[in-house]
């Protein structure tokens, strides 16, 4: 007896002792069910989209532009053109919230004052001091073939402001034309990439992003709208810069779209609906969904919650613009948007206190399982001022060419044939699971496929046939 109660323990005990493993495994195949691994390293970058390029002029508000439109203004008598002119630097502020020392509440106001005496909303105006992309851009070549900078460059927004985008493929241009896919190259070196000429004019200069005389250049996906997180070079006046790309593609099998999307780290673009917390950025206005857009998006809500409009750079929605009244409350809550967090105070004097639930994403944002990533090298030389230009053609000759004065050139160019591309699959499916339970419960309970055959049998096929037979002998006994 007491053999049979020691077998019967260390039964049970084995028993326990794989149902807890079993239990601690299934729930690391649970977190670790994706995995991400190295598909190719020589996929060619004929496959890859070219990288939308953006370039922004760190000369947010023309000199020249700016007198052109005060101008045009119907003036208090009480003040002078040039003063308004001064102050009309103070549209940087929309921008970048408090970058004036001093309490602007007054100035603000009184230039914004002057804009709804003439009827001027803020992107009319913004609009009117920014320099097109006609003037900006004085030459360009796409896969070393001539072409206007206005048929290959489009007017766009980012949180730089006003800018100029190749490649970029917004919602209102899906809209003109459906058809529309991004460019893509076949082969590498800068004489095939895109080169552009450009006319910086530091005379004009009235407010700045920064200190410096350039342009800010950013390189991110067609879809993608150019924001904080973009890769982004600057480029200084009088410069050669070549802007070596080199892209990365990350992919999901279909075995991760089969999964559930509660059961996996990422979504893919046509799974925006499953965002629990869609309803709180209101219409999606980007081409497709990605991380990037929707954190945009998100940003977008967390001011107008805040403040009760959306600023001119973000793409909008029927919402009210924010003007120069706002820019109180946009500084204000700027640590609530501008951070990697919308929607949490991220100011220095919280930061340290802070702790952030990192189950929860912000306006419930989802990484993409498909996507494109492009890292970019930047290498700078001088223009030879003893070489002339006519366009991007060089002479010695100066009968031939034109002085190179206040220009900078760049070209933006895969720097190989071939690029990595990471696969998104499926780690542990249901053989792995089968396997590893099957196993466990064979190591510590001795169990078996055959075990399940002959539980079935004796438990079940033959006490059913057992007592059938008993109940048969019973009657013929009768």
């Amino acid at each position: 007896m007491a053999e049979r109660i020691i077998w019967m323990v260390t039964a049970i005990t084995s028993l326990c002792i794989a149902i807890v493993i079993i239990k601690f495994t299934y729930d690391y195949y649970s977190e670790h069910r994706i995995s991400s691994v190295i598909k190719s390293t020589h996929h060619g970058i004929w496959n890859y989209p070219f990288p939308a390029v953006t370039v922004c002029d760190l000369n947010r508000v023309s000199l020249k532009l700016t007198r052109e439109l005060v101008e045009k203004l119907k003036l208090p008598s009480t003040m002078s053109k040039e003063f308004i002119i001064q102050e009309m630097s103070l549209l940087n502020e929309l921008l970048y919230p408090g970058r004036y020392e001093g309490n602007l509440r007054n100035n603000l106001s009184r230039l914004q004052n002057i804009f709804d005496t003439n009827d001027l909303p803020i992107t009319t105006v913004i609009n009117s001091v920014t320099r097109s992309c006609t003037n900006f851009l004085e030459a360009c070549k796409w896969q070393a073939e001539e072409a206007e900078c206005s048929t290959m460059f489009q007017t766009s927004i980012s949180h730089e402001g006003m800018c100029c985008s190749f490649n970029y493929i917004t919602h209102e241009r899906i809209l003109e034309n459906p058809n529309i896919k991004p460019y893509k190259m076949t082969s590498c070196g800068y004489q095939s990439g895109l080169n552009v000429l450009l006319n910086l004019e530091p005379g004009d200069y009235h407010a700045s992003s920064i200190g410096s005389v350039g342009v800010k250049v950013m390189l991110h996906d067609p879809y993608d709208y150019p924001d904080y997180d973009t890769a982004s070079r600057l480029i200084s006046n009088n410069e050669y810069s070549f802007l070596t790309v080199h892209p990365e593609e990350t992919y999901a099998t279909d075995s991760v779209r089969e999964l559930p999307v509660s059961a996996r780290p990422c979504i893919f673009a046509d799974e925006e609906d499953t965002i629990s917390d869609n309803e709180e950025k209101g219409d999606f206005t980007f081409a497709k969904y990605s991380f990037r857009n929707c954190m945009v998006q998100c940003r977008s809500a967390v001011i107008k919650a805040k403040c009760g409009c959306i600023p001119f750079y973000y793409p909008q929605n029927n919402t009210r613009i924010c003007n120069l009244r706002d820019i109180e409350c946009l500084k204000k809550f700027k640590y609530w948007y501008t951070s990697s967090w919308p929607g949490t105070d991220m100011s220095p004097r919280t930061l340290s206190f802070l702790r952030v639930n990192v189950e929860h994403r912000p306006c419930g944002c989802r990484p993409d399982c498909n996507f494109y990533r492009y890292t970019v090298e930047n290498s700078i030389g001088n223009l030879n001022k003893y070489i002339y230009y006519d366009g991007l053609q060089y002479t010695n000759h100066p009968s031939r060419g034109k002085v190179w004065k206040d220009q900078s050139i760049m070209h933006v160019f895969f720097g190989d044939l071939v690029s990595i591309q990471y696969r998104r699959d499926v780690h542990y499916t249901w053989r792995h699971t089968f396997a590893t339970f099957g196993g466990l419960l064979g190591l510590f309970a001795g169990f078996s496929l055959m075990s399940v055959f002959e539980f079935i049998y004796f438990f079940l096929i033959r006490l059913v046939k057992d007592t059938c037979l008993n109940q048969r002998n019973t009657e013929i006994v009768r």
